[in-house]
């Protein structure tokens, strides 16, 4: 992928969120800030994938105590975007793997010379067979836009990797079920336009104050979940 072409990416939401940004009542999206940002701070987008986007959208939908998402989702929809990103860490890249290479070989110098344990990379629960929780990978691209910080390097827009996740599609294939290409997005000016993916429609009036309605339960009822964990 090429510094400044546009691309499709599908972002997994509340059907109220896709019809606000769709319709332009919502701006952007705040960047996402909660325990399973692998990438790092940014918007999270799965590349050219409308079916696995909605997938995330339901499975955070179905496990409300989890917190998938910053914002609750009581309907599970997908919103598309164009993006155009002229700077980003691509990890797909040997470019991508090297720079991370450096920055963990310096963050964990830093981290040994101040006494402080590295953090590291677990399941979310007993029953996870993926490693969802990956503190030690977003401690590294924090450190890496740290850095850039530091000496006035361009800031990366976006950062863009791939993810094995789920089982196997056959045996020793390296297939898996839920592998994805993700994008965390730090500069909401990459977004060019927002769009429905082929096949939805935008909710009526009605249909989007019913959804509005279980979008308020459902934040109350995850509230409850969350305090009663």
């Amino acid at each position: 992928m090429n510094n400044g072409h546009l691309l499709v990416a599908y972002h997994g939401c509340d059907v109220t969120v896709r019809d606000a940004l769709v319709k332009g009542t919502l701006a952007h999206l705040d960047e996402s800030k909660n325990r399973y940002d692998w990438l790092g701070p940014g918007v999270y987008f799965f590349e050219g994938d409308a079916q696995r986007a909605l997938r995330f959208a339901q499975a955070s939908r179905d496990n409300p105590a989890k917190v998938y998402t910053a914002r609750p989702i009581a309907t599970a929809s997908v919103v598309g975007a164009i993006l155009r990103v002229h700077t980003w860490l691509d990890m797909t890249t040997q470019d991508g793997l090297t720079e991370f290479s450096a920055a963990y070989d310096l963050m964990l110098r830093s981290m040994e010379s101040e006494d402080v344990p590295p953090p590291t990379n677990e399941a979310a629960s007993p029953d996870d067979t993926d490693i969802l929780l990956r503190h030690l990978d977003k401690s590294v691209f924090n450190y890496i836009h740290q850095v850039r910080h530091e000496h006035n390097a361009p800031p990366y827009q976006a950062v863009r990797a791939a993810f094995r996740q789920g089982k196997e599609l056959a045996p020793r294939s390296g297939f898996h079920e839920g592998t994805h290409l993700q994008l965390a997005l730090r500069d909401p000016s990459c977004v060019v336009g927002w769009f429905l993916p082929s096949g939805q429609r935008l909710y009526t009036d009605h249909r989007l104050k019913l959804a509005e309605g279980r979008l308020k339960r459902a934040a109350k009822d995850r509230k409850l979940r969350i305090q009663a964990g």
